[in-house]
């Protein structure tokens, strides 16, 4: 169907949540605030606090505008609506100048330019032409001219737009929260809509190959996208494979950041780039894109390294004594950051359970609830009185940095792709960084993807105490955290319960209701499996 779709521009389209804390220092304020919502606090406690925001609204507008973003979802949205022929346009209250801005740095020119920057605005086909942008010198203006628009949709951040008594009648109503609270506006026609995905799949429903051929196309042109197809998602993400003129190429659409806010890509990329350099058996990264959250990697052909786990898990072992020696020559202040939920320190894997128990504790359901509170919260009392007193006083110790390893996070066969000549090719990098090998270690016996045997998990802990032979506390270490990195593992596996990971999810695959329903109660079992077996440990 044919819109005629308008788009208000700050805070809808641009984001400046990290782009006014930095705004705030130029000009000499003092803050801690890590985004725009927490820097508003501070200033409007102090005295002159408004005129000092201001300042900063004025400048992060104008001459900063550099430091904004686009909003996660947004040039996916703007492409989706393209490829169906919707018309869309931007409505802006905008001033000429902002306030307390002494250089005088017009606004408006200033969005125009980064607008083009960000490939918004031009003349292609899945761009937005200039004539179809508008600034306003008062909200009056912007509803005026909305109406002169005469709009099917309008999306706008702000409620009192959409609520004010002049707003056209026959425009539907979409407040974009941007991921933060809805808003209640009882009979006022208002749809508050979190992220830019979830207006395209309001508007056009799940992502289509069609759809990603022409962002390809435009994103990567020089590699003459041909043709797309969807295949099935790694974890969460969604993978389409992409012939291009080099041959086939595998797509990777990541998660939503206003959803996930996790750097997944970017961690990604840069591990990529580092192991493919260093000659590891990973896909070559081939393109990415800030802007859309999407990657281009090799497309690996061959079958799932499960499939013949016994006689392959020397390769994984491989793999990470490759790693290991090639960490030893990096700066773990600088070239990577600490992997994702990494546990340097023993207590940190204890933290990451409450916290995980503290979100699934929220879920409705006797059985989960049954589960947690008979079998895995009692276990989880007693591993830990272990631990602590195995650990001493070295349960609250961060791991000496000369230790740390680069790790792959969620690594294993499972990951992996054994090709037509025998090679295992690893992939999945999203939460790459700096962690405790033993942390790496247990994640690799537990992982529910492989399905260890205990003679396998003594193989692998084996090999990784040779690994890491200069650590002499590796395996004291391993042998007390061993049976609460299973209830961490217990935990994950039950993450199919929580509502914000089934969004990722879904991201990933397409599923119905009952497919979710049975989903759950294979990970419950699985779940329980894991806490009966507690103490079968391989070490």
């Amino acid at each position: 169907m044919r819109l005629r779709i308008g788009l208000d521009f700050d805070n809808t389209i641009a984001n400046y949540d990290s782009a006014f804390p930095v705004v705030a220092k130029q000009l000499g304020l003092s803050t801690t605030a890590a985004n725009k919502r927490e820097l508003k606090r501070e200033l409007f406690k102090e005295v002159n606090g408004e005129d000092s925001w201001q300042r900063v609204q004025g400048l992060a507008y104008g001459r900063f505008i550099s430091l904004a973003s686009l909003n996660p979802g947004v040039l996916e949205f703007i492409i989706r609506s393209k490829v169906r022929d919707s018309e869309l346009f931007i409505v802006s209250h905008k001033t000429e100048f902002g306030h307390f801005d002494e250089t005088k740095t017009p606004l408006r020119d200033a969005a125009t330019n980064w607008l083009i920057e960000k490939r918004i605005l031009g003349a292609g086909a899945l761009q937005i032409p200039s004539e179809s942008v508008f600034y306003t010198s008062t909200r009056l203006e912007k509803l005026e001219k909305i109406r002169d628009l005469e709009l099917d949709v309008f999306i706008d951040d702000l409620s009192e737009v959409l609520v004010d008594a002049l707003f056209p009648v026959r425009t539907k109503k979409v407040l974009f929260s941007g991921g933060g609270d809805a808003e209640s506006f009882g009979d006022n026609q208002v749809v508050t809509m979190s992220s830019w995905r979830d207006l395209s799949e309001h508007f056009f429903g799940e992502i289509k190959a069609n759809d990603v051929l022409y962002a390809a196309n435009y994103v990567w042109p020089s590699l003459s996208p041909q043709a797309v197809e969807r295949v099935d998602g790694r974890g969460n993400s969604k993978i389409f494979k992409l012939l291009t003129e080099r041959g086939p190429a595998a797509l990777k659409i990541y998660p939503e950041k206003t959803v996930d806010r996790r750097p997944r890509r970017e961690t990604e990329w840069s591990a990529l780039n580092f192991l493919y350099a260093n000659k590891f058996q990973v896909p070559e990264p081939i393109g990415t894109d800030i802007d859309l959250d999407w990657s281009i990697l090799e497309w690996v052909s061959g079958v799932s390294g499960t499939y013949d786990s016994a006689s392959k898990i020397h390769l994984a072992s491989d793999f990470i004594r490759a790693l290991y020696d090639a960490s030893k020559s990096l700066d773990p202040n600088s070239d990577f950051s600490l992997a994702t939920e990494a546990c340097l320190t023993p207590s940190t894997v204890v933290e990451q359970i409450q916290d995980r128990l503290f979100e699934l504790k929220k879920v409705q359901g006797t059985d989960l609830q049954t589960f947690l509170s008979k079998d895995l919260e009692p276990c989880l009392v007693e591993k830990l009185h272990r631990a602590k007193f195995m650990l001493g006083e070295k349960f609250s110790d961060c791991l000496d940095r000369r230790f740390w390893v680069l790790s792959p996070s969620d690594f294993g066969l499972h990951n992996s792709i054994i090709t037509g000549s025998g090679d295992v090719v690893f992939f999945d990098f999203e939460y790459f960084g700096w962690d405790d090998p033993v942390k790496l270690t247990a994640d690799f016996c537990h992982h529910p993807g492989m399905s260890l045997t205990l003679e396998e998990q003594k193989r692998w802990i084996d090999w990784s105490q040779n690994i890491f032979k200069d650590d002499s506390e590796f395996l004291h270490r391993l042998s007390a955290l061993f049976p609460l990195y299973a209830i961490r593992w217990a935990l994950i596996i039950l993450n199919e319960f929580r509502p914000d990971k089934i969004k990722n999810r879904l991201n990933a695959e397409s599923r119905i209701a009952s497919e979710v329903i049975e989903t759950q109660l294979r990970q419950l079992e699985k779940a329980k499996l894991m806490i009966m077996n507690l103490d079968r440990s391989p070490i």
